[in-house]
């Protein structure tokens, strides 16, 4: 076991030697308290980093990312601060866990995953980083696997610009069969938690508020989503499982609490609803309430395909629920929800954004048939 002590000077060379001790003998490395001046450290095996919890902070010096890891499969880092530099951990091929970390002040990424196996990463506190959290990435789309369990992800910004790509909490891209449950996520520019084309994927029990943009994207080509019993309050959109232009398809969306949908104050999405999907959704039994615009929207022009909104209840929307009767959209099964107080109305046909149907909730509306309702209680 090797053990570092700060001295207050550019330590690298000092660092990397005990890492690559440590890592040759399979061991250990311990950093005691102290502000450790880094210009990039690497690793490329397995070792596990020890620090001391809040007081063992590893500073870039300069514009660098300060820890990059290739091919470790069983690594473990805990106990460290990452500050600054252009990322703080990157992640290559790696399995193992990294938890119980702070990460702070990266010009653009805090942790970055990319093609992992068996990685954990998990208790870890994530703050104001200037464009992503955690990101999750493969190189193609193949079963990657990672937990994001138990994290705090807060004030993340998105300097670099961008209509989406930066400015999230925790991002998913390609990786299939990842599970993002039990976070905090607060402040974040766009997203809460990003999922771009990852199949698969279990978004579950997450803890959101004040997000720019919709708090939990599901889009592009991915297959399989699974978003269940998250609480979401005063963000842009809520949740948004779309683009089955791109191959965006097959989700469960049920059990979460969406209030406060105010709309987003980005370029990409300004409407404030509660949940939106497209092809081959479930949405049931989710609480929605205070969505501006609307709690439960259905289809997006002729892409709506084996939709089914059941047992929500929708509270003080400007639309409660509706649904795309464009030409080309597949019928939409509306039961057993209650909707209470809607501003504008309670069930719609859409067309895009232009309302064609009457409130198809009052008593004696002609209901399009490629809208089907059952058993649904309007009430004022």
């Amino acid at each position: 076991m090797a053990e570092i002590v700060s001295n207050g000077a550019d330590q690298t060379a000092e660092l990397q030697a005990a890492i690559d001790q440590a890592a040759g003998n399979g061991g250990l490395l311990r950093l005691g308290a102290g502000k450790f001046l880094v210009t990039g450290l690497s690793l490329k095996t397995s070792v596990q980093i020890e620090g001391v919890a809040g007081h063992t902070r590893l500073v870039a010096l300069g514009n660098v990312d300060i820890l990059s890891v290739e091919g470790a499969e069983r690594l473990n880092i805990s106990g460290v601060t990452f500050e600054g530099g252009a990322n703080g951990l990157v992640l290559k091929n790696c399995g193992g866990r990294i938890w119980g970390n702070e990460f702070l002040l990266q010009e653009k990424t805090a942790l970055f995953a990319l093609d992992s196996m068996g990685l954990e990463i998990s208790g870890n506190h994530v703050h104001d980083i200037g464009n992503n959290g955690i990101q999750v990435w493969t190189s193609e789309k193949r079963e990657d696997g990672t937990l994001v369990i138990n994290n705090r992800v807060e004030h993340i910004a998105a300097k670099a610009g961008g209509s989406g790509q930066n400015g999230n909490g925790i991002n998913i891209y390609k990786a299939a069969q990842v599970l993002v449950a039990n976070n905090r996520i607060a402040d974040c520019h766009f997203s809460a938690i990003r999922n771009n084309a990852g199949s698969n994927c279990q978004i579950m029990g997450n803890n959101i508020s004040r997000t720019g943009e919709v708090a939990i994207y599901v889009e592009f080509a991915f297959e399989g989503a699974v978003v269940s019993n998250n609480m979401l309050d005063d963000v842009g959109f809520g949740i948004s499982i779309t683009n089955f232009n791109e191959g965006g398809r097959l989700a469960v969306c049920s059990n979460n609490l969406v209030r406060n949908a105010n709309g987003g104050n980005t370029e990409g999405v300004n409407t404030g609803g509660g949940i939106y999907a497209e092809a081959d959704t479930l949405v049931s039994n989710n609480v929605i309430e205070n969505a501006k615009d609307v709690g439960i929207a259905l289809g997006w022009g002729p892409y709506a395909r084996n939709l089914s909104a059941q047992g929500n209840l929708v509270r003080n929307c400007g639309k409660g629920i509706t649904a795309s009767v464009t030409e080309g959209a597949a019928p939409s099964y509306l039961a057993n929800n209650v909707i209470s107080g809607s501003k504008i109305a309670a069930i719609l046909g859409m067309d895009h954004l232009e309302i064609v149907t009457e409130d198809l909730g009052k008593d004696g509306a002609k209901v399009p048939d490629v809208i089907q309702l059952k058993d649904n209680v309007i009430r004022a």
